[in-house]
Parts: structure tokens; C-alpha cells; sequence
């Protein structure tokens, strides 16, 4: 995937909200119509799993685009901020080094400074499969966005969302409610929405230079 223009980042983030707001609200017709019913707590259940993965998957995917834009624009390392050239060399940082090999690598870092940025691990942004609040935390830090909107919500991201979601995947008894669901359907588009226009400015405001 290459996002070479703002325009097309911008296209591809918005399609990429727009059929999860789809989906998340058709199903929560669907709740409600049958809130009062006996099928209510799979429903509930499913729709706290739906959410979830629609959050999980829209950070990754929105992430990858805001990526794909800063390696195609291919701007000399020592222009970006360091998160980026952090995510860059994610692979060489993580491995566990003698002195020689951190001289060695920390010299490629400086001789490459005037080369532009790639970061081409399409995995570099990794939610674990479990994206709780310190997670995001960390890829937020990685992208170089602001935390403090997400600060505000770290109980309902643990607690409300992915805890009983964790329940529901790995098929363990959790007495869920109505309530319990409408939380998360409440909360999840506008988180969504949220990380999209963190992205969207930062691009518009070149808030990824140094």
C-alpha cells in the first residue's frame, strides 16, 4: 500500500471508518430490537467482541496508512522526529546486542541521516492482539500523537472493553448486560474518530517533522 497525497490518505482512512460505523451501528439495530428478548446476552456478546475488533482493526489499519504516507514521502531521516526513525530500525533496536553492535548500529543511524526514512515492516505497529490502554499508549508514542484524549478513557479501554472482550474470545463465562454492550457501542466510533483526526492534523500540520 502507497499513500503518496494527503488526498489519498485522506480517502483511505475515511472508507476504512466508514463501513466499521456501518457495521457497528447496523448491529446495534439489531440489539436493540431484541433487547428484551432471550436472545440478548449472545448478542451482547457478540457485539462487545464486534467492537473490539473494529477498534483494534482501525488502529492498525489507520496506523499503516499514516505510515505508508511518511515513507512515501520519502524525507531525509534527520527531518523526522525520532519516534520515526525509532520505528525504522525497530527490528535492529529490539534485538539484544553487545557494545560493538549498538557502536555499529548507532553509526548507521547518524551516517544515514541525510537518506530518507523507510519504515517497511508492514507489522511495525503491533497491538498484541490485545490492545489495552498501555499498548495503545505505545503506539501512540510510536506515531508521535497525543495521549491525553486516551488517558481519559484508560479504565474503559481495560475494564469495559478489552477485558470482557478477552472473556467472550477465549470462551470463559462473563455476566454481561445491555448496559455493558451500549458502553462500548457509545465509546468505540468516537475513539475511532478521535485517532483518525490525531492522524489527519498531524499530516495537514506536518507534525512529523523535527
Amino acid at each position: 500500500m502507497k499513500v503518496r497525497t494527503i488526498n489519498e490518505l485522506q480517502t483511505k482512512l475515511d472508507f476504512d471508518i466508514s463501513w466499521r460505523k456501518k457495521e457497528l451501528i447496523d448491529y446495534r439495530f439489531v440489539v436493540e430490537k431484541n433487547k428484551s428478548s432471550t436472545q440478548i446476552i449472545p448478542l451482547v456478546r457478540g457485539g462487545i467482541a464486534l467492537g473490539y475488533a473494529h477498534w483494534e482493526g482501525f488502529i492498525k489499519t489507520s496506523s499503516a496508512i499514516y505510515i505508508s504516507y511518511i515513507t512515501t514521502k520519502k524525507i531525509p531521516n534527520e527531518r523526522l522526529k525520532s519516534n520515526f526513525i525509532a520505528l525504522s530500525y525497530l527490528r535492529k533496536l529490539n534485538r539484544g546486542k553487545s557494545i560493538q553492535e549498538c557502536i555499529n548500529l548507532i553509526d548507521e543511524i547518524l551516517f544515514n541521516a541525510t537518506k530518507p526514512c523507510k519504515i517497511l515492516d508492514k507489522d511495525v505497529i503491533d497491538t498484541k492482539s490485545n490492545l489495552k490502554y498501555v499498548v495503545l499508549k505505545e503506539i501512540l508514542d510510536s506515531l508521535g500523537l497525543d495521549e491525553s484524549f486516551f488517558s481519559s478513557k484508560e479504565n474503559f479501554l481495560d475494564k469495559k472493553l478489552v477485558e470482557p472482550r478477552n472473556d467472550i474470545a477465549h470462551g470463559t463465562y462473563r455476566d454481561l448486560t445491555f448496559e455493558d454492550y451500549k458502553i462500548v457501542y457509545d465509546n468505540i466510533i468516537p475513539l475511532m474518530e478521535h485517532y483518525k483526526t490525531l492522524i489527519e492534523n498531524s499530516v495537514a500540520l506536518r507534525q512529523y517533522i523535527r
